[in-house]
């Protein structure tokens, strides 16, 4: 698979031919339709992360230094998550109790 310049994956010439030649096992396929998920998901947390460093530049007057350690904050807070020492239902709750927002709302 390719990456264009718009960020989505493409099929290299030779993918293109041996599928019109033998067509496509389910499993490529799976394999195929999971890199599209994860590449979908890796561009919009990318988005994600630019559209919220640029509120916290703004409007709140973040430089650089105290952006890449609210950067570095939330990975501390997914790698807790991924380790099992936190979970996001309860990451959810909290937010609700200490700060009176829902995230479902949002």
């Amino acid at each position: 698979m390719l990456k264009a310049l718009d960020g989505m994956v493409r099929m290299s010439r030779q993918q293109r031919r041996k599928i019109a030649r033998k067509g496509i096992s389910p499993e490529e396929l799976r394999a195929m339709r999971e890199q599209d998920i994860r590449m979908a998901v890796s561009l919009t947390i990318r988005d994600y992360h630019a559209v919220m460093l640029l509120c916290l530049r703004d409007k709140l007057g973040f430089g650089r230094v105290r952006a890449l350690r609210f950067l570095e904050a939330i990975n501390e807070v997914f790698d807790s998550v991924r380790k099992g020492y936190l979970d996001i239902d309860d990451i959810r709750d909290t937010v609700e109790e200490e700060l009176g927002i829902n995230v479902d709302d949002l």
